[in-house]
């Protein structure tokens, strides 16, 4: 699963060997650092997520939830420009995302339409 936190992007999966655990992966530490402190972060150089913890799955959730509880802003876009690269990729995130949903719309209409 991919998470967009005003922190940063993680990517939370299972972990392949230990059925009790999640890998909680990231393109930079920032954000692991923030929202798990006290776990080392792996740095695995010729990985495509270079930044990884592995964690208990049950140290994950909570973690999760105080994140979605905390929001107390209107635009998720405007909170993350402490960061201007984060800001700019999610941007154009944001762009891709917003084509996607106008070629769906159009696609959908398409069907609709009668012969």
């Amino acid at each position: 699963m991919w998470v967009f936190t005003s922190h940063g992007f993680i990517s939370i999966v299972q972990h392949l060997h230990n059925g009790e655990c999640f890998q909680v992966k990231a393109r930079v530490p920032h954000p692991l650092k923030k929202l798990w402190p006290d776990h080392e972060i792996q740095v695995i150089d010729w990985a495509d997520y270079r930044y990884r913890i592995n964690i208990r799955k049950d140290e994950v959730t909570p973690v999760i939830e105080e994140t979605v509880r905390g929001i107390d802003y209107s635009s998720f876009k405007n909170e993350c420009e402490w960061d201007d690269g984060y800001h700019h990729a999610l941007v154009s995130i944001w762009n891709t995302m917003y084509r996607f949903q106008s070629e769906r719309e159009m696609s959908e209409s398409l069907r609709r339409r009668p012969s």
